[in-house]
Protein backbone atom coordinates (compact mmCIF):
# COMPACT_ATOMS: atom_id res chain seq x y z
CA UNK A 1 0.00 0.00 0.00
CA UNK A 2 1.03 3.67 -0.77
CA UNK A 3 0.27 6.76 0.89
CA UNK A 4 0.40 9.57 -1.42
CA UNK A 5 -0.03 13.08 0.79
CA UNK A 6 0.25 16.34 -1.47
CA UNK A 7 1.25 19.59 0.37
CA UNK A 8 1.32 22.99 -1.57
CA UNK A 9 2.70 26.15 -0.41
CA UNK A 10 3.64 29.11 -2.30
CA UNK A 11 7.12 28.66 -3.12
CA UNK A 12 7.43 24.60 -3.02
CA UNK A 13 4.91 21.32 -4.34
CA UNK A 14 5.60 18.24 -2.38
CA UNK A 15 4.47 14.42 -2.92
CA UNK A 16 5.10 12.86 0.84
CA UNK A 17 5.10 9.32 -0.21
CA UNK A 18 4.55 6.53 2.79
CA UNK A 19 4.67 2.80 2.43
CA UNK A 20 5.46 0.28 -0.41
CA UNK A 21 6.62 2.15 -3.83
CA UNK A 22 5.47 -0.58 -6.11
CA UNK A 23 3.25 -2.03 -8.80
CA UNK A 24 0.60 -1.22 -8.72
CA UNK A 25 0.92 2.47 -6.98
CA UNK A 26 3.12 3.34 -9.23
CA UNK A 27 0.80 4.94 -11.79
CA UNK A 28 -0.91 6.83 -9.06
CA UNK A 29 2.64 8.11 -8.13
CA UNK A 30 2.94 8.97 -12.37
CA UNK A 31 -1.15 10.57 -11.89
CA UNK A 32 0.34 12.90 -9.02
CA UNK A 33 3.15 14.24 -10.24
CA UNK A 34 1.46 15.28 -13.89
CA UNK A 35 -0.95 17.05 -11.72
CA UNK A 36 0.88 18.40 -9.68
CA UNK A 37 3.56 19.59 -12.09
CA UNK A 38 1.29 21.24 -14.33
CA UNK A 39 -1.02 22.89 -11.92
CA UNK A 40 2.40 25.46 -10.82
CA UNK A 41 5.36 24.65 -13.14
CA UNK A 42 6.86 27.94 -11.38
CA UNK A 43 6.87 26.34 -7.91
CA UNK A 44 10.14 23.75 -6.83
CA UNK A 45 8.47 20.25 -6.14
CA UNK A 46 9.95 18.03 -3.72
CA UNK A 47 9.23 14.11 -3.34
CA UNK A 48 9.37 13.42 0.35
CA UNK A 49 10.58 9.57 -0.17
CA UNK A 50 11.14 9.31 4.05
CA UNK A 51 8.63 7.05 4.61
CA UNK A 52 8.94 4.60 2.01
CA UNK A 53 9.54 0.89 3.01
CA UNK A 54 9.61 -0.85 0.15
CA UNK A 55 10.98 0.26 -3.71
CA UNK A 56 10.18 -1.98 -7.00
CA UNK A 57 11.84 -1.88 -10.00
CA UNK A 58 9.35 -0.14 -11.83
CA UNK A 59 9.10 3.04 -9.40
CA UNK A 60 13.00 3.62 -10.33
CA UNK A 61 11.94 4.50 -13.46
CA UNK A 62 8.99 6.47 -12.45
CA UNK A 63 11.63 8.29 -9.55
CA UNK A 64 13.98 8.54 -12.90
CA UNK A 65 11.87 10.40 -15.28
CA UNK A 66 10.57 12.35 -11.77
CA UNK A 67 14.40 13.71 -11.57
CA UNK A 68 15.37 14.13 -14.89
CA UNK A 69 11.93 16.57 -14.93
CA UNK A 70 13.31 18.56 -11.71
CA UNK A 71 11.77 16.85 -8.95
CA UNK A 72 14.16 16.95 -5.70
CA UNK A 73 14.03 14.07 -3.44
CA UNK A 74 14.25 14.01 0.26
CA UNK A 75 15.36 10.78 1.38
CA UNK A 76 16.76 9.15 4.43
CA UNK A 77 18.76 5.68 5.31
CA UNK A 78 22.14 4.48 3.25
CA UNK A 79 19.87 2.33 0.68
CA UNK A 80 16.99 5.62 -0.15
CA UNK A 81 19.75 8.13 -0.49
CA UNK A 82 22.23 6.04 -2.86
CA UNK A 83 19.21 5.32 -4.94
CA UNK A 84 18.27 9.02 -5.61
CA UNK A 85 21.85 9.97 -5.69
CA UNK A 86 22.02 7.05 -8.80
CA UNK A 87 18.44 7.57 -10.09
CA UNK A 88 19.98 8.97 -13.45
CA UNK A 89 22.94 6.59 -14.02
CA UNK A 90 21.14 3.32 -13.35
CA UNK A 91 19.35 3.03 -16.84
CA UNK A 92 22.98 3.63 -18.61
CA UNK A 93 24.33 0.67 -15.97
CA UNK A 94 21.58 -1.61 -16.89
CA UNK A 95 21.94 -0.73 -20.49
CA UNK A 96 26.00 -1.56 -20.16
CA UNK A 97 25.01 -4.70 -18.03
CA UNK A 98 22.95 -6.15 -20.58
CA UNK A 99 25.36 -5.84 -23.63
CA UNK A 100 28.32 -7.21 -21.41
CA UNK A 101 25.70 -10.60 -21.11
CA UNK A 102 25.06 -10.49 -24.74
CA UNK A 103 28.85 -10.97 -25.57
CA UNK A 104 28.82 -7.33 -26.90
CA UNK A 105 32.19 -5.44 -26.66
CA UNK A 106 32.34 -1.79 -25.17
CA UNK A 107 35.05 0.66 -26.10
CA UNK A 108 37.43 1.95 -23.74
CA UNK A 109 35.21 5.26 -23.44
CA UNK A 110 31.97 3.76 -23.15
CA UNK A 111 33.69 1.34 -19.97
CA UNK A 112 34.74 4.60 -18.53
CA UNK A 113 31.28 6.25 -18.19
Amino acid sequence: MLRITKVDTRSEQKLILEGYLTEPWISDLSSHWEETRHAHPDRKFVVDLRGVTRIGSAAKGALASMKSEGAEFLASGIRMKYLVKHLETEPQQESRNRRRAAGHSMSREEANK
